[in-house]
Formats: structure tokens, sequence, C-alpha cells
């Protein structure tokens, strides 16, 4: 049986492509696409098995594009990874750490790196991704010009690493999520997302997650994102269990009744 096809967004060497070989195996044909929505899109034509992307980072926060285009495609969410991110400065070798002016890179590994610029007074640059970010620095050298990647990318493109971990807190995480139809490698846990939108009167969300805590279901992550109509809002959910599960069962099913429109986004593991 063939390895299964999932697209990533960014260039060998992303954290992406790193993220989708921890949920589908080192042996999975990841396919490196232009943007998130291209994955999305290359997903729901069939001409990759899933995809995976950056939902939430513990420094920069949701990345909300993703969040949006989850909302707007019909594909199910099949697993969740949390990957560790170190990030690295990266440049030609040779190049001196003193007098960089520069760092090029994706806005959401700017902004984990954002004390660090600042402290040394380097301007971001943004990019499309981390590591093509590396692969332009190391084919055009530009001058006092670093770029922001893994050290992975390092390897590929025969950069320096000039410092390592100038993210601006330990622990640095980003969640990734797959989807398609291949699942990736089932981990120890459960989750459930759901998204709904509400009628706009006092007290309508505070009926809808009073159903999961009279139930004992546990909110994990609760996010709101803007509708296409002015100052209206659908409201992202993360619960804690499987739909299978007969209490989250029946509150899923009292929720839907309570809310305007109610999706459940995917019920899958998430991995260690």
């Amino acid at each position: 049986m063939s390895e299964p096809r999932i697209a990533f967004q960014g260039e060998r060497g992303a954290y992406g492509e790193q993220a989708t070989r921890a949920l589908f195996g080192p042996g999975v044909e990841a396919v490196p696409v232009s943007s998130f929505r291209a994955v999305f899109e290359a997903v729901t034509a069939g001409q990759v098995d899933g995809g995976v992307v950056p939902v939430e980072n513990v420094l920069a926060g949701s990345v909300t594009e993703n969040v949006d285009l989850l909302l707007e495609f019909a594909l199910s969410i099949t697993g969740e990874l949390a990957l560790p991110i170190r990030h690295c400065l990266l440049a030609p070798p040779g190049t001196a750490l003193e007098g960089l002016e520069r760092a090029l890179s994706h806005p959401q590994a700017l902004a984990q790196c954002a004390t660090f610029l600042r402290q040394r007074g380097i301007t971001p640059v943004a990019e499309a991704d981390t590591a093509g970010s590396a692969r332009r620095v190391a084919e055009r050298a530009p001058p006092r010009t670093a770029a922001i990647a893994s050290r992975t990318a390092a390897e590929l493109y025969g950069l320096e690493v000039l410092l390592e971990g100038i993210e601006d807190a330990p622990g640095n995480h980003t969640r990734f999520v797959a989807m398609g139809a291949t699942p990736p490698r089932p981990g120890p846990r459960s989750k459930t997302a759901v998204a709904f939108t509400l009628e706009n009167h006092p007290g309508t969300l505070h009926r809808v997650l009073g159903v999961f805590a009279t139930r004992g279901v546990s909110i994990l992550r609760m996010e709101s994102r803007p509708r296409r109509r002015p100052w209206e809002y659908v409201f992202c959910l993360d619960l804690e269990g499987s739909r299978e599960e007969p209490g989250l069962a029946a509150a899923l099913d009292e929720a839907a009744r309570l809310c305007q429109s109610f999706r459940v986004l995917g019920s899958y593991r998430v991995s260690a």
C-alpha cells in the first residue's frame, strides 16, 4: 500500500512538513503548496489524500486565516499535533551576527521572535513561509540579511545557524490539524471541534455553554470569528472527548437545537 499524499503550506524544510511527517509517519509523501488556501483546495479537489495546517501558536495566538478556511471548506478535522517550534537565525556561511539589519520569515514566526528582533534592532520582513525565506537568503545572499526558520531548513539550503532558540519564550509550540479522507496515526486523546451561530438575544451563548457544563464536558478552547454580515460572529469550541461518547453526543444534540446553525468540524485523536 502506497503512503498517503499530504499537502502542507511552504517549501521543503518548513515546520508544516515536520508536522506532516510527525502526524502521518516519516514515509508520507509531503506535498508542498504555495498557500494555506491551496492546501484546502488540493484536498477538496482530491489532488491529495489530506492536508496539514497550523491553527494556533502559544506565543502569537490563533492562525485566523486557517480557522476561517476550516469554516469555509466542508472538510473534517481528522487529527491534531502540538509541534515544538525552535526558531533559528540563519545566514550564508561567514555572515557576522553583528551588523544584521533584516530578518525574513513568515509573519507568525516573526511574531514569535518579536522581542528578540526588537532588542537586536533587526527589521522583520514578512515572507510567504519560513523555509522559503531560508532558500531565498541562500540563493540571493542579500547583504546584512538573515532568515528565521528551522535547523532542517539550514541544512537543506546550506545556511549557517547564527543563533538557535530565538523565540520569545521557552515551550513554544504550534498546534497543527490534519484534514481530509486519510486520517493520521491515532493519538492518545480525543477532541471534538464545533462551530455555531446564534440569534442575538440575551443569554443565548450562556445557555449553549451551559449544556456542556451540565453534562461534564470540558471546553478546551473558545474563539469567535466574524461572519460576512457586520457584527455577527461564528463561535468555535474545542471540546474534550469523542462525539461517540454518550455524554458528549447528547450535549452536541442539545446544543445544536439552541443554535441558529451548528457544525461539527471534526472528532479526532490528538497526537502526543
